[in-house]
């Protein structure tokens, strides 16, 4: 039991240097905040347009039961969250009061995803993205490339350069995206069998979503069968044997990589927009390995941490 204990904690819980962290921060929120944030006119329309939910979200629901509904489903309401939001995400980017503001970030952004979904269909590709969010909040995420390390240091206390709980947020992360592919593939072969991979399901999809879409390329896709044939068969076997970037480390910045091409080529070919996913394996790619950080983030940590050598704690292998 004590040796699956010490597994458990090696792999969740190692002594990681905590720029990773502060670099993964900066990029989820400001996509977050800038990208993939909601549109305050879209989410107004959908409230004051329409009496009740079609299909209210858990936590919706659970507002909706708390408090009067023109309280925070009406256009005053909504432009009120519409600013905690942004002035949350703003204050998690600069890394100031960074747990808190991260927090109220991302608590505030499953409201607009919740929200969104609450009078229309119900998509997934916001899930995994939102959980590495929440996950931010319970590490040091703020204690490099921030505002409160500035601080912090003109206190002059020591700067948090490692940290056991640095690392498990990303491997939190990586973990939800390797179920989620699994979850995915395992569907396809539950609901279709092999028949999945004959090409013609492919080809039947690919057409669909083409000409709703306007896709030329899907077009182009739909009416090559072996193509087909060999897209359904790569598309089984990347959503199953994901999760071989869990036991493998040194192959697992290829299977990230194929992560980001395989849902750019998704976009382009059928008009799926899972832009979470593309970044959420981007940031895999650059974070989840300590010597993969980006060398601008080195310089610029180097200049906030002031002069003196800086002693990252090694990743254990």
């Amino acid at each position: 039991m004590n040796r699956w204990i010490a597994r458990w904690n090696a792999f969740w819980f190692p002594l990681t240097s905590t720029l990773p962290l502060a670099g993964a921060r900066i990029v989820t929120v400001a996509a977050q905040l800038f990208w993939f944030g909601p549109n305050l006119a879209t989410h107004i329309n959908l409230a004051t347009q329409n009496s009740h939910f079609s299909d209210p979200q858990p936590m919706i629901r659970l507002i909706d039961h708390l408090f009067p509904r023109h309280v925070f489903f009406s256009a005053g309401g909504l432009t009120t969250v519409w600013w905690v939001t942004t002035i949350a995400g703003v204050l998690a980017l600069i890394g100031l009061r960074t747990r808190t503001a991260l927090f109220v970030f991302a608590l505030a952004s499953w409201f607009w995803v919740s929200h969104g979904y609450s009078y229309a269909d119900v998509h997934h590709r916001e899930a995994p993205y939102a959980l590495f969010m929440m996950a931010l909040p319970f590490a040091p995420s703020g204690a490099r490339l921030s505002v409160d390390a500035l601080l912090r240091r003109r206190r002059g206390l020591p700067p948090v350069l490692s940290s056991d709980l640095a690392l498990w947020p990303l491997r939190f992360g990586h973990v939800v995206l390797t179920m989620t592919y699994f979850s995915t593939g395992a569907t396809k072969l539950l609901a279709g069998g092999f028949r999945w991979m004959n090409g013609y399901t492919l080809q039947n999809y690919v057409l669909s979503d083409a000409i709703d879409r306007h896709i030329p390329l899907g077009l182009w896709v739909a009416q090559h069968y072996w193509l087909c044939v060999a897209l359904s068969v790569g598309t089984i076997v990347f959503e199953l044997f994901y999760f071989v970037s869990l036991l493998l480390p040194r192959v697992a910045p290829l299977i990230f990589l194929g992560g980001v091409f395989f849902h750019i080529g998704l976009y382009y070919v059928a008009g799926h927009p899972f832009y979470q996913f593309i970044l959420l394996n981007l940031i895999m790619f650059l974070f989840l390995d300590p010597d993969r950080i980006p060398g601008l983030l080195r310089r610029i940590d180097a200049a906030l941490l002031g002069p003196g050598p800086e002693r990252e704690a090694p990743q254990p292998g």
